[in-house]
């Protein structure tokens, strides 16, 4: 759960790294499956916000207040009327099913338990309905192209009124459990002095794209498409993509 600096900093850190590149895809993914949609995990609507100016009708679920809150905010200042859900993907029932669910950002991945949050997303889903999931596989920590259980400056930005905001975070890797915990240190400085921090942890589940689809499979999704590193022409490598991205439809039985 995003709270505090942690959340205000998400979308900034994000934008820095320039367009979404997440959107083309989720455009084409709400276009195949048209009609009422849900993202699970919309935080402040970055991913959001841009589909519904374009016409397309999804509401955003996330159990951050913090998040919800900064949600409401900018889609008052861009004139939406979104509906917005405070509350656990486990605790969500609509009085309608949803034609689309779309799971962007890794969201899934800091699940505890991934396998039944696909159940709950399966039994939200209308007969055929459309799921769309992203993955990450934790490539660089694994191969060791970042410090272990050692803190490095992960991202640094300028804000607008000249201060500095940086992300250090500290990882540790797990590969009994398929774990990737990353200890995360918010600061917001200006002339060396540090004017706001934060701390959080997050635990992050993976595994290969392989075990992901067995494990689709297993809670009622089939594959339709899939994206690596969000670019539909690429093919993965020899150790295989960083980024997975499915798209999957509801199959009758679990």
């Amino acid at each position: 759960m995003y709270d505090s600096l942690e959340a205000e900093l998400h979308d900034t850190f994000w934008n820095s790294e320039g367009p979404a590149a997440e959107l083309p895809l989720l455009r084409e993914f709400h276009q195949n499956h048209p009609g009422q949609g849900l993202e699970v995990g919309c935080g402040s609507g970055r991913l959001l916000f841009p589909l519904l100016l374009e016409g397309f009708q999804v509401a955003g679920l996330d159990n951050s207040p913090a998040m919800i809150r900064l949600a409401r905010q900018s889609a008052k200042e861009k004139g939406l009327l979104p509906n917005l859900y405070e509350e656990e993907l486990s605790e969500h029932q609509p009085s309608l099913l949803y034609h689309a669910i779309t799971f962007p950002a890794f969201t899934i991945q800091l699940f505890e338990n991934p396998a039944e949050a696909l159940k709950d997303l399966h039994r939200l889903l209308a007969p055929k309905g459309g799921l769309y999931l992203s993955v990450f596989y934790p490539w660089a920590e694994a191969m060791g192209e970042l410090p272990t259980d050692e803190r490095y400056q992960d991202h640094q930005i300028e804000l607008p009124d000249g201060s500095l905001a940086t992300i250090y975070t500290e990882h540790s890797l797990n590969q009994d459990t398929l774990t990737l915990t990353r200890k995360h240190s918010y600061e917001v400085s200006s002339k060396g002095e540090i004017s706001r921090s934060y701390q959080s942890t997050q635990v992050l589940r993976y595994c290969q794209e392989d075990e992901w689809i067995d494990l689709l499979q297993a809670t009622g999704f089939k594959v339709t498409k899939t994206i690596h590193d969000f670019d539909p022409e690429q093919e993965p490598d020899e150790e295989g993509a960083g980024v997975t991205t499915f798209f999957l439809e509801k199959t009758p039985h679990l």
